[in-house]
């Protein structure tokens, strides 16, 4: 797995959690012609989106079925601990995290004041 962007402040991935991970990789496979690999993360496959040969994203099977599906970008920063500390600070509400991602690195989502769900990411050294 290789993020597109390792510069701090940039998108560097896009995350869909779906409803059905097979079903949403058939769609987006005729639409796009997006290729995937499979991998096992948290103990569960996730599926890196591939396009022209570079890591663009990701599918994840949603843990909550009932739960619309939704991407979700990926903001590289420095630390994702001070990030979310601060988001938090300024209204955002700290979704999941931070947490660890063996092998990737750290992230957290967050919701913002004005609702937005959004993602802060550190990777290990690449």
């Amino acid at each position: 797995m290789k993020p597109t962007s390792v510069n701090s402040g940039s998108l560097s991935w896009h995350e869909l959690t779906a409803s059905s991970s097979k079903e949403a990789m058939a769609f987006y496979s005729q639409v796009f012609g997006w290729k995937f690999k499979t991998i096992v993360v948290a103990h569960a496959p996730y599926h890196i989106i591939i396009n022209d040969g570079i890591d663009i994203g990701g599918i994840a099977q949603s843990p909550a079925p009932a739960m619309p599906s939704n991407w979700t970008g990926y903001i590289t920063v420095e630390n994702v601990d001070a990030i979310a500390e601060k988001a938090h600070e300024l209204g955002a509400t700290i979704l999941f995290g931070p947490e660890d991602i063996v092998g990737i690195g750290r992230f957290c989502w967050l919701k913002d004041p004005q609702g937005a769900i959004i993602a802060a990411i550190s990777y290990l050294a690449l």
